[in-house]
């Protein structure tokens, strides 16, 4: 089951999708967050079909949702940025005002940012309330998996000084306005093990990153547990669970106005988005 928002003659729809289609489930939920909490019961659903071709997609959460984002959650992503593993995961935020959908522009503000940059991850979306939830019972909470994409606007998130040290600037390098794609849909069923997942990221038809989820340093099931215990999660909250190494920060690689970025997630697809300059 493929679960997803999008756009259809002007309205905002929530879908099944298939085959280059998308069907239309609307009527069967009284929001995406209630489709999250019984995504099986859209199988059966009859709806208008639309290709998908001539939809816009829509990310896979709500206005009402968070998503919280893992750094440093791969051992060699740590080594390249020269930084250590921390002793708890390090999470950050991001807003819904910050997420596009599949095949959406990310936005290139070049009026803050001269560098920015692609980071490949699986994300866990979450189907039901959870609040301190132990890590062997957490993927039960977890509706199903997406892909996401932390561009990152680099000279923000890196540039920042204060009395010698160097800080990490978290908003300005993560937090930008329709920055971060994700998508293209909820996959609910066929993972097995978010842990043994192909994940890669290409610029241009050129391969940059290219590993295995499992290759994490906290599994998808110890971070659910671990944003459980600092606050409640809710359905179409999204767990954003870190990229591997190969970012373009750390071989002079940075992304271009019509630079074209996918993102592939064994047992999702892929995430396609193209970089647009925006003024505002």
């Amino acid at each position: 089951m493929r679960i997803g928002c999008f756009r259809a003659e002007g309205e905002r729809r929530i879908g099944v999708f298939e085959d280059g289609e998308v069907r239309d489930v609307t009527g069967e939920f009284d929001s995406f967050r209630d489709a999250l909490s019984r995504p099986g019961d859209a199988a059966g659903v009859g709806g208008d079909t639309f290709d998908t071709g001539e939809i816009t997609y829509l990310p896979p959460t709500t206005d009402e949702n968070t998503v919280f984002c893992a750094a440093l959650n791969y051992e060699a992503h740590a080594e390249e940025s020269d930084i250590e593993v921390p002793e708890w995961p390090l999470v950050f935020l991001k807003l819904p005002r910050t997420l596009v959908g599949h095949r959406e522009p990310i936005s290139y503000h070049t009026r803050v940012t001269d560098e920015i940059d692609y980071e490949a991850e699986l994300a866990a979306v979450i189907g039901e309330s959870a609040r301190h939830v132990e890590s062997d019972e957490a993927l039960e909470y977890v509706a199903g998996y997406t892909i996401l994409n932390d561009t990152s606007a680099r000279d923000r998130q890196l540039g920042l000084e204060m009395g010698g040290d160097r800080l990490l600037d978290w908003f300005s390098g993560k937090a930008m306005q329709e920055t971060t794609p994700v998508g293209p849909y909820v996959v609910t069923d066929g993972i097995e093990d978010p842990q043994d997942l192909a994940i890669a990221s290409r610029v241009n038809g050129e391969t940059m990153q290219d590993d295995n989820t499992g290759m994490m340093i906290r599994s998808v099931a110890d971070l659910v547990a671990f944003v459980s215990s600092r606050v409640r999660l809710e359905p179409g909250d999204i767990i954003a669970t870190g990229t591997p190494e190969g970012v373009g920060t750390f071989q002079d690689i940075q992304l271009y106005p019509d630079d074209t970025v996918e993102v592939d997630v064994e047992g999702i697809g892929t995430l396609e988005n193209t970089v647009e300059e925006v003024q505002e």
